[in-house]
């Protein structure tokens, strides 16, 4: 008589393989659902600039600052204090500060909102070096309110003074 000898149920699953494969599913889609990527969100600070469509348009002289903030994540809306700064003898001040400004997200592309209407009168023939500062926060759709800090970079020379008497 044969002597067999019993095989261990070690490799045998006690739980069906089916069972195991639905709960790591399930797993996977529990902390992936509602939890989109890691929002990244930057301002975009244009250098001020002597206004011409202001010019044609409404005959005003003015320095003007554009910003765009920008996201990977949708957001509602931005609100930002910006303000534009000079160099006068050789330091710098800051030239004009704008009232807090609050814009909603692009209708077209709700990552994104535009600051299109920031300016200062300013007196022609005189020429400054300015650069454009900005810092807030953006709300996004998640209930998330994101930091932002940006300048426009390095002084620029406008032939427009801001605050001339």
């Amino acid at each position: 008589m044969p002597i067999t000898i019993p095989k261990p149920n070690l490799l045998i699953p006690k739980v069906p393989s089916v069972l195991v494969a639905g709960l790591l599913v399930a797993q996977f889609l529990f902390f992936q659902v509602g939890h989109g990527p890691e929002p990244k969100c930057t301002l975009n600070v244009e250098r001020p600039h002597y206004s011409t469509s202001l010019k044609e348009v409404k005959d005003i002289d003015a320095i003007k600052l554009n910003i765009t903030s920008l996201c990977n994540v949708p957001q509602i809306y931005t609100q930002v204090s910006t303000s534009i700064q000079r160099i006068e003898n050789n330091k710098v001040i800051t030239a004009y500060k704008f009232e807090k400004e609050r814009r909603n997200a692009s209708a077209s592309d709700n990552r994104t909102t535009l600051f299109r209407d920031l300016f200062v009168p300013c007196v022609v023939g005189i020429s400054a070096l300015y650069r454009g500062e900005a810092q807030g926060y953006i709300y996004l759709e998640s209930g998330k309110k994101y930091p932002v800090k940006s300048d426009s970079g390095n002084f620029a020379a406008e032939g427009c003074l801001i605050g001339a008497q």
